[in-house]
C-alpha cells in the first residue's frame, strides 16, 4: 500500500515539474536545411534525440511533411543537460529521399531553448534544432 502511495505522489510531482517540447522540419537537403523554398521536406525520417554517448531518449518519425515533435516529461532542472550533452539525430539515410545524396551518415544538430509556454498547469519548455549538419560517420 505504501509503494502506491508513493507512486502516486511521485507523479504528482513530475507533472508539476514541467514537460519539453522539441520540434522542427527536416528537409531533403545534405544540411537538413531549405534554402529558399526549393528543397523538399523528408517524411518518414527516423529522428532521435541522443544524449551523452549516443543514449536513445526518444525516436520518432517525421510526417508526410517532414516535421517531427518529441515530448519528453522533463523537468526544468535537466535543461542544461539536454542543452549541453543532447541532440537530434537523422538516422535515415539521406539518399532515401534524394538517390544524389549520400547512403550514409547523418543529419546532427544540437538543441536551443525557445521559450517556454504553458498548457493548462504545465509549464513547457520549448526547443529546437540550432541547425543540422552531416556527418559521415556515427
Amino acid at each position: 500500500m505504501m509503494a502506491s502511495v508513493s507512486l502516486c505522489q511521485f507523479d504528482l510531482i513530475r507533472s508539476l515539474l514541467g514537460l519539453t517540447h522539441i520540434q522542427g522540419t527536416i528537409y531533403c537537403s545534405i544540411d537538413g536545411s531549405m534554402i529558399y523554398g526549393l528543397i523538399p521536406t523528408f517524411p518518414n525520417a527516423a529522428v532521435q534525440m541522443q544524449c551523452g554517448d549516443g543514449t536513445v531518449i526518444s525516436s520518432v518519425k517525421t510526417d508526410a511533411t517532414g516535421t517531427f515533435s518529441i515530448l519528453l516529461d522533463a523537468p526544468q532542472l535537466l535543461l542544461s543537460f539536454l542543452l549541453t550533452n543532447c541532440s537530434l539525430v537523422v538516422t535515415t539515410p539521406l539518399v532515401h529521399c534524394n538517390a544524389a545524396l549520400p547512403s550514409f551518415g547523418a543529419l546532427v544538430s544540437p538543441l536551443q531553448l525557445i521559450g517556454n509556454t504553458f498548457l493548462g498547469l504545465f509549464n513547457v519548455t520549448n526547443l529546437i534544432p540550432v541547425g543540422f549538419r552531416f556527418l559521415p560517420i556515427l
